[in-house]
């Protein structure tokens, strides 16, 4: 399979779906500018916000990304004053202790130099619980001597009427699965109880998972959709082409706000 797209940043891409592709990709890349690269969450459950900016390199070259830093950034919420980011690595800029709302709106205002700003914004997405985590029986080896598979399965209510996104995190014995953006929109199934059982992911007897459950906004629905879509053996692009953040000024990357619920079992028949 050749997939052609010449442009270096499309890296943000490859880097999180090349660990969950069997087939072997070749690629036709080009130098290209660099671009600046945007990586910014609220975790709106902690109340923590971090920001990560760099720029890209020639594909060609041994680091791909270089981070930037002493950045000017700038956090500002509708429900009072902006709230400057420290820089805690190398560019690396956090924030602690926010105090989040749905339907709240922030906005991200990131300087690098007096002519080179960089601004994003978004809606804080509504919280949703799970109601249950649930172990249920998989299709795995049917040869008798196999050990048996098992599933996770999630189930939680749907508020009605508005529209919600969200993304499942996995964990199995201390280490995350690999693959693309496990999400979901609830237009299938607005205002109704949900029971989604996790083909994706098996396991068995005695495993040790920990599900992150989390309430997305649309901006972080839209992003990881398209890097999905990219992720896909049918996937042909004849021009260059990178997923569309929330970023002005042409920045590649996107600035998201998500809920996040954590649950952790050991996987058993009983469950």
């Amino acid at each position: 399979m050749k997939i052609n797209l010449n442009s270096p940043a499309v890296l943000i891409v490859l880097l999180l779906v090349f660990a969950s592709c069997e087939e072997v990709v070749q690629l036709d890349l080009k130098n290209s500018a660099s671009r600046v690269v945007i990586d910014a969450l609220i975790n709106a459950s902690t109340g923590d916000c971090v920001v990560k900016v760099s720029k890209s390199l020639d594909f060609y070259q041994v680091d791909s990304f270089a981070k930037i830093e002493g950045a000017a950034v700038e956090l500002f919420q509708s429900s009072g004053a902006g709230r400057k980011l420290s820089e805690m690595e190398p560019g690396i800029y956090s924030a602690n202790n926010l105090m989040v709302r749905p339907g709240e709106t922030f906005k991200l205002n990131i300087v690098l130099s007096p002519d080179e700003t960089y601004t994003a914004q978004t809606i804080a997405p509504m919280e949703v619980f799970l109601d249950s985590l649930k172990v249920v029986r998989g299709f795995g080896d049917p040869r008798p001597t196999s050990p048996p598979v098992y599933l996770i399965n999630p189930k939680w209510k749907d508020p009605k009427g508005i529209a919600n996104f969200y993304r499942f995190k996995v964990t199995k014995n201390g280490k995350q699965r690999q693959g693309s953006f496990n999400i979901t929109s609830d237009e299938p199934f607005d205002g109704t109880d949900v029971d989604m059982p996790l083909y994706r992911y098996d396991f068995e007897l005695g495993d040790t998972v920990k599900l992150e459950f989390q309430s997305i906004d649309s901006v972080s629905y839209s992003y990881y959709n398209q890097i999905n879509d990219m992720a896909r053996p049918s996937f042909v692009s004849a021009t260059p082409y990178n997923p569309i953040g929330n970023f002005d000024n042409n920045a590649l990357g996107f600035f998201g706000v998500y809920y996040a619920e954590i649950r952790d079992l050991i996987i058993s028949p009983r469950h």
